[in-house]
């Protein structure tokens, strides 16, 4: 068997929980053939794999959202004829309508004789009638010159993107929805294969999250493009065979955004309780540690912050930031100036890719204020080493952390972008042993009965 697996900015050139997810998976199932599709932003970048190419991994092949910039136009003034249904079709995917029949939808862009390719269709006088009927029907206040282009901009790699050939497979199984899932969608249709979805975070309302802080599209425009990433993401929902998510509150997103009840599934993510079984180490002085990429999206700049305040504190601590820095170095840069300027230099420690097993048994306290989440390994790998998690309220860290029938608490929710609430959660455990003691040896606990590889499994 042939699994072919899509994913999106992450494996095998981007590490954090996604990308190992799908790293394991393939070395947990040596029986089984894998391909990954891995879609890109821009060639522009320099990627280098992450990961060693486990021996059942028969392809990598990488696409570029960008690809659409080297097409060749043959056509300029494709003149393209279709029938009623057809073009019923495509006006009601223009419109983003919820009611669109992906299949059909599909069957006609990815044949380039009828519709040609994205720029000769969106040259065409067929997408010009269209698109200005559509302006004149929902935003005649707008800009036509900027709604054009906006449009045409959105569509530009979405269209591209569904023209390409799917690799053989005898299962496409993308990992997220958007455009990984759009793609899942595709393949399965072209090549008559079953298509399955695993969703570790909500997709479409990390977009909507990234849009509204974003400065390169505003008004009207934000909501547009907003609107188009759950349009997609609920043909990904709607056309899949089976939806997994990690925990209950993805899973009910899911149902509100269009996914079958009947098709969604749970299925947890496991750690190898035996790899984090790891012996104390005596060290001076009081370690809290973060395992994370130095990206805005773990929010670091709130973790130096409330760092600044363990230390004015309890002058013994330290601060280790775990992980590769690679990923977006203006970033990076930003948070070595803060570390700069709260006069942290020989506090924090930027360790770089590392083996983390070689923290954990220095770390007293674990610490985590990302702004989205699914559901972290970090904080099971921190559980599974006895160590207490102080963690902002995303994905499934506060059904993780707080307390349930089995098990006390393993550590502490705060708010998001909260240093002085971060802080005061990481001093409480550093100056109470006995309290970092109990969690922790209550998130081993949890993490053996629940969360240990061998048993995770389907739930409803």
């Amino acid at each position: 068997m042939k699994v072919c697996l899509i994913a999106e900015g992450c494996y095998p050139y981007i590490t954090g929980g996604v990308s190992s997810w799908i790293h394991q998976l393939i070395t947990g199932l040596p029986e089984i053939d894998f391909k990954v599709l891995s879609i890109m932003p821009t060639r522009n970048e320099k990627l280098v794999y992450k990961y060693p190419v486990p021996s059942n991994l028969l392809e990598i092949k990488t696409i570029f959202l960008d690809d659409y910039t080297n097409l060749v136009t043959k056509n300029i003034n494709k003149k393209i004829h279709l029938n009623k249904r057809y073009k019923g079709v495509l006006l009601n995917f223009i419109k983003m309508n919820p009611d669109v029949n992906w299949k059909y939808v599909i069957n006609l862009i990815v044949h380039k004789r009828k519709l040609g390719n994205s720029i000769e269709f969106l040259q065409s006088d067929l997408f010009w009638d269209i698109i200005i009927e559509y302006y004149q029907e929902k935003y005649p206040e707008e800009s036509f010159n900027t709604f054009f282009w906006t449009y045409r901009t959105m569509l530009l790699p979405f269209i591209h993107l569904l023209q390409e050939k799917p690799l053989e497979a005898d299962i496409y199984h993308a990992v997220s929805t958007g455009y990984a899932g759009i793609l899942g969608v595709s393949f399965s249709e072209q090549a008559q294969k079953p298509y399955i979805l695993t969703e570790h975070g909500i997709y479409a309302r990390e977009r909507e999250e990234e849009i509204l802080k974003a400065n390169w599209v505003t008004g009207t425009y934000k909501k547009l493009w907003i609107d188009f990433f759950y349009f997609i993401s609920q043909a990904a929902y709607k056309e899949s065979e089976k939806i997994v998510s990690l925990f209950e509150r993805n899973q009910t997103i899911q149902r509100e955004l269009g996914a079958p009840a009947s098709l969604t599934k749970i299925i947890a993510n496991g750690v190898d309780i035996k790899r984090y079984t790891v012996s104390k180490e005596e060290h001076s002085g009081l370690i809290v540690g973060a395992i994370l990429r130095i990206v805005p999206i773990k929010d670091v700049m709130t973790l130096i912050r409330a760092f600044k305040i363990v230390k004015e504190t309890i002058a013994s601590s330290k601060f280790y930031l775990i992980g590769p820095v690679d990923e977006d170095p203006d970033y990076y840069n930003q948070c070595k100036s803060l570390v700069e300027l709260l006069k942290l230099e020989y506090d924090v420690i930027f360790t770089g890719t590392v083996d983390v097993k070689d923290y954990l048994k220095l770390i007293d306290v674990m610490v985590l204020t990302s702004v989205s989440e699914g559901q972290p390994l970090v904080i099971l790998e921190a559980m599974a080493s006895g160590i207490p998690t102080v963690s902002t309220d995303v994905g499934s860290c506060k059904e993780l952390l707080e307390k349930d029938e089995n098990e006390g608490p393993c550590g502490f929710i705060t708010n998001l972008v909260s240093p002085n609430e971060t802080a005061s959660q990481i001093i409480r455990l550093l100056k109470d042993q006995e309290l970092r003691e109990e969690l922790g040896r209550n998130g081993r606990v949890r993490a053996e009965r629940a969360f240990a590889k061998d048993i995770s499994k389907w739930s409803s």
